[in-house]
């Protein structure tokens, strides 16, 4: 067997090692997978760069265009060159920065320009407070093929088009769920825009067909907020808000503080349960939904309640790298 597995695929029979441009297919076609995987990573990105204003442009569903648009302290031209090589990043030096108590960004991987480099016809607009504004052209392979100056404010501009085009296979599927895909991001920039009271968030939806075309605003919060229960009122509705339930709970190192429907006031799916570890957005856990959404079917067994939980613990109780989306 162990013969068979090592002769497929090779003409020789010999074991070689795969080279660097088929190695970066493979692992950046994991890291990006739809419209909202490639969202959150440009929305963390922004937010790792102290922005308080991110704007989200669709273009046809994000087919044609996808732009994240901040006013965070943009990029120094000494990284021009690396900012979309594999596993370049200023966030950490060592791996043991991820249990620090001074780690606090989102992202650590330096994965996710060069994987949606990869995926797209990616550039990037930005400027700092120091340097003149540059648009910058990359490949798919995350390097830099131009440089030119342009104006624009101090921040950066993320910009794809052709999202997936290359895959022809995850290209066909996102254009057919793209409906679908647009909705799942939505919700993900609402989880942010909870979660980050102090940033305003939008979500423009554009569309250039003849048929049907036009722009629409998706989302758009103040930013003004001052705690995260207020975002949510914002974000979800004062309506939606109107008949819950303070949680607050202090165990083990852990703050937990939260929100619940009452036994009268459910809703009919659970499209508004979120749950946060450090204001970072994450699936929900398994077993603490469960055993929630089970006890509150004990008093209304036809709803879902509305719930959101902010888990707060010191970073050394936290493991962010349990899998590539870190939402888990």
């Amino acid at each position: 067997v162990c013969s068979l597995l090592e002769t497929k695929g090779s003409r020789d029979g010999a074991m070689n090692r795969l080279a660097k441009p088929v190695v970066h297919e493979i692992c950046t076609n994991q890291v990006v997978v739809t419209l909202q995987a490639c969202v959150k990573e440009l929305v963390e990105n922004s937010l790792d760069a102290k922005a308080t204003r991110i704007e989200v442009r669709l273009g046809d569903s994000g087919a044609e265009l996808l732009e994240v648009i901040d006013n965070g302290h943009g990029i120094s031209a000494e990284d021009f060159e690396k900012v979309a090589s594999r596993h370049a990043t200023s966030k950490i030096r060592q791996y043991t920065d991820l249990s620090s108590g001074e780690f606090s960004s989102f992202g650590f991987r330096g994965e996710a320009l060069s994987a949606i480099s990869a995926m797209g016809d990616m550039t990037i607009a930005t400027k700092t407070p120091e340097s003149a504004a540059s648009l910058l052209c990359y490949d798919r392979y995350g390097k830099l093929v131009s440089s030119s100056p342009i104006a624009r404010e101090v921040g950066t501009t993320v910009s794809v088009r052709e999202l997936f085009k290359r895959l022809p296979v995850r290209h066909k599927e996102f254009m057919k769920n793209a409906k679908s895909q647009v909705s799942a991001t939505l919700r993900l920039i609402q989880s942010y825009a909870i979660a980050q009271p102090q940033v305003r968030f939008s979500v423009v939806a554009e569309k250039r067909c003849s048929a049907g075309g036009g722009r629409a605003t998706l989302l758009c919060t103040s930013g003004t907020a001052t705690d995260w229960h207020q975002a949510a009122a914002a974000v979800l509705g004062d309506a939606a808000l109107a008949k819950t339930q303070k949680i607050c709970v202090n165990a083990g190192g852990w703050q937990v503080e939260g929100l619940i429907s009452s036994p009268m006031a459910g809703r009919r799916s659970r499209d508004a349960q979120l749950f946060f570890v450090n204001g970072r957005p994450i699936d929900p856990p398994k077993r603490v939904a469960k055993l929630i959404n089970d006890t509150y079917h004990q008093y209304n067994s036809r709803a879902w309640p509305l719930l959101i939980l902010a888990f707060t613990a010191p970073q050394g109780m936290v493991d962010v790298n349990v899998t590539p989306d870190k939402k888990t």
